[in-house]
Order: structure tokens, then sequence, then C-alpha cells
């Protein structure tokens, strides 16, 4: 939630909270989190407490303390096995020359 434009949400097809109550600290903003998922975003709460936009949520993973990391690396490794190593997927490799300094770390 600190990158985009909070309007870019509208324009998203999966959207993933973390460590974020935007009701409480982005409230002109949050409302287009509902906008987005009225056009079928799913919309996903990484938190330990179920708070007041986990109530708004397609699913909420109550992750404990110090988990979050662990579940990122879990991720990458299922999007760089699956779109990178199992099948080349061009759009990912000209994506990772491009934006990324994926093949420094290799």
């Amino acid at each position: 939630t600190d990158v985009c434009e909070s309007a870019d949400w509208y324009n998203s097809k999966f959207i993933v909270s973390m460590a974020a109550n935007m009701n409480m600290t982005r409230t002109p903003d949050v409302h287009f989190i509902s906008e987005a998922r009225t056009e079928g975003t799913k919309f996903v709460v990484l938190s330990p407490d179920f708070s007041q936009i986990a109530k708004y949520c397609d699913e909420w993973i109550p992750i404990q303390a110090g988990q979050d990391t662990a579940l990122w690396m879990a991720a990458n490794h299922v999007i760089l096995k699956e779109y990178y190593i199992d099948r080349q997927v061009p759009y990912f490799i000209d994506y990772v020359k491009r934006y990324t300094d994926l093949p420094f770390l290799v």
C-alpha cells in the first residue's frame, strides 16, 4: 500500500494487504478496495488480528509475528519455479530482464 497510487487498486485483479489497517490509516482511499472488489478483484489480508480491513477481504491469513518473511519467500519460490524453471514464459522472462535484478542473483 505504500508504492502505488490508491486509484490503481481499482485496476488490480489481486490485492494483498499486509500489516496495514487502511480503514484507519488511509480512510480517504479505502473505498477503492470495495470498488475493485465489485469488479471481481480478490482481496487478501495478512494480519495477526482480524482488523477492520480484514472484514472486507476474501481471505484473511492470520500470520504470526515473524512468519511474513517465510510466507513471501514461499510465494517467490512458487512463482520462480512455475514461471521460470518448470516452463519458460516469455512475458515473465522479458519482465525479469528489463525490470529486476534477478539475473545478478543467479
